[in-house]
Parts: C-alpha cells; structure tokens; sequence
C-alpha cells in the first residue's frame, strides 16, 4: 500500500512537471512566434482563426457583391494629360482627370501609381457599411473610437448613432472617431474583426488592382495605398450606386440636433470647392503626413460630368486651387466651356465659414 500510494504520488508529480514543461514549451513558442512575425495577434494564434474569419466574410459576401461593377476607364483621346503635367500638376504626387459618365481619361499623372489616400479611403467605408448594415441602425460608442486622433468630432462613450449619422460625420467631417465606431460596431456584431477585411474583399470584387486597405479611417501604413485609376473607379461606384452617399458628400453643412442618444454635431464639409466652383457635388478629402493633401471633386457643367482626383499636394489651398484648374481642364478640353479661374481670395473666404477651421 505505501509502495502503491509512493508510485501514484511520483506519477502525479511526473504529471505535474510535464503540464509545467509542456506549459513553458507552448508560452515559449509563442513568444518565439511574436518575435518573428510581429503582426500576429494573440488572438489570431490561439483561436481557429482563418477558418473562422472566412466563415464570417463569406456569409457577408453576397450582400458585398450585389451591386457589380461596369465601369471601366479608357485611355486619354488627346495629348492635354502631358501639357497639363507640365504645368497645373508639376507639384503634386498622382491625378486622374476624366469624364465621369463615359470613363474617359482626358488627363493624368501616375494614375497608376500606388499611393497613400488618407481618408479618402472613407469613400470606400460607406460602401462597405451601406453593403452589411443598414442607414437607420444604431451604433454604441467605444473607449477605441473616442480615442482616436483628429480629425474628429468629439463622440462620447456610450452615445449612440445611426448608421446615417456616422457615415455624414464621416465623409463631410471626415471624423475619424465616427469611422470608428461604425468599425466597432460591425466587428462585434460578428464577433470577428472583418470589417477591413470586407473592404478589401470589395476592392477585389470592383476589380481595384493597386488598392489595399488596413484600416477604414485612411491613417498611414505601408500597406495601405491606393491609385487616381482606382480611386476614379471607386468613386463612380459609390455615387451611382449608392444615393445616400451621393446625397451625404454635395451637403455643405448638416447639424446633428441633440436626442436622447448623443448632444448636438456642428458638420462642415472641408471640400473648398463647394459653392465655389460651379455645381460642385462632392465628393472627399483628406489629409495624412504620408499622402499630403487629397482630395476628390465632381462638378457638372453644361450636361458633362468632370471628375478629378488629386493626391499628393503640399496643402489645401493649394489643393483646391490645382483641383479647381485640373476641372476648368477637362470642361475645356471635352466641351470647350471657358474657365472658372477660381482665386486664391474666393478659397479663403470659404474657408473662413469654417467654424472648426484653423
């Protein structure tokens, strides 16, 4: 009996240490794991992840692809693209000019090229949002999306915003925090962090080829880039396709009056051009360390549509300023209309109704 009882304590004990070493042995590999790939998640490591997450964006596939994707750019029909990058474009990073019915390219630069686009990734967000939720569902503010960096419109933990709401706060005000919270909100409805992953998945559906998205606001990263050519393309599908966002991105200005659900939101839209040059309807900004000044704008005269988007100057006036010549281009160009010739007093004027603006 003692030697019985002796033997079952040492094998408990033998246990013991090979749960312990086997415990060492696993945190060991981890951290191992870690060190040499530092983009893992423990999260990712630790749970049935890849399957799970294709589990998860493929239930949301279908209502991602519902809308297909007709329109394609074609090439220049003049040489104005080599004169113009001589001069209105010298400065600036990338751009894409082109008739926004047709798909035409009446000019570019580096439209190809993959660049940084800070918040004009936002165009993209709404779609993805648009596409898996629904304008009148409520989102609850996060700790994560009342941290976030300006620009944002101050939101409050606990507060609550239709999908509405968040999308005007996000591509007029281009609100970080807002963003954030339709992120939030989406992941934890599905228990999985798929949202960016939906957004790249629909960038592969549009058939975008230099476009790849690690987080909805625009912020910086290698790995987060886009093209004018895609962009162009991404823009099309949004506004003919989407009504609310068309609807949102031509607005100047919206309050959201104070509810039961959060205070009251002053909303500028910062795109300068608005109300400055003619029939100006949309559609984004944005601004990073990395892309410098962005900007997308749509304006109709005479019944042709002009589509620019710019990336890559130095600052927003001289944002609007190129934008604003790059358009006065295109109607030329395609329909013989003379200039705008907006002026640097009109820019600043505009910005000056700006509340929030420094």
């Amino acid at each position: 009996m003692i030697y019985t009882k002796s033997m079952n304590k040492m094998q408990n004990n033998i246990v013991s240490k090979k749960v312990g070493v086997g415990t060492i042995f696993v945190f060991l590999s981890l951290a191992l794991l870690f060190i040499f790939i530092p983009h893992l998640s423990l999260f990712q490591l630790i749970s049935p992840l890849s399957s799970n997450r294709q589990d998860v964006l493929s239930q949301l596939l279908p209502r991602l692809t519902q809308k297909p994707n007709t329109y394609r750019l074609t090439s220049p029909y003049s040489l104005i693209g080599q004169a113009s990058a001589d001069t209105v474009g010298s400065t600036v990073n990338a751009y894409s000019v082109l008739d926004f019915d047709s798909g035409q390219i009446i000019d570019s630069k580096n439209g190809e090229k993959e660049v940084p686009m800070a918040s004009l990734t936002k165009i993209m967000t709404a779609i993805v949002a648009l596409d898996i939720s629904s304008p009148s569902e409520k989102f609850v503010v996060t700790q994560r999306a009342a941290d976030q960096i300006p620009t944002k419109i101050g939101v409050i933990v606990g507060q609550r915003f239709t999908l509405e709401e968040l999308l005007e706060a996000g591509l007029m005000t281009s609100a970080n925090d807002a963003i954030e919270v339709i992120r939030d909100g989406i992941d934890t409805k599905y228990n999985d962090p798929v949202f960016v992953q939906a957004m790249n998945a629909k960038a592969e559906f549009l058939g975008l080829k230099n476009t790849h998205f690690t987080n909805p606001q625009g912020f910086d990263s290698t790995e987060h880039y886009s093209s004018a050519s895609d962009l162009a393309i991404l823009t099309h599908y949004a506004l003919t396709n989407y009504p609310l966002i068309s609807q949102i991105v031509k607005k100047d200005y919206i309050q959201l009056q104070a509810n039961g659900d959060h205070k009251q939101y002053d909303l500028y839209n910062w795109n300068g051009l608005l109300d400055v040059y003619p029939n100006v309807s949309g559609v984004k900004i944005g601004n990073t360390e990395n892309a410098g000044t962005t900007t997308i704008v749509k304006s109709e005269r005479n019944g042709k549509s002009i589509l620019v988007v710019l990336l890559g100057t130095t600052g927003v006036l001289e944002r609007d300023l190129v934008a604003s010549q790059l358009l006065d281009n295109g109607f030329a160009s395609t329909i013989g209309l003379p200039p705008i010739d907006v002026t640097e007093k009109q820019l600043r004027a505009k910005y000056a109704t700006w509340k929030y603006w420094n």
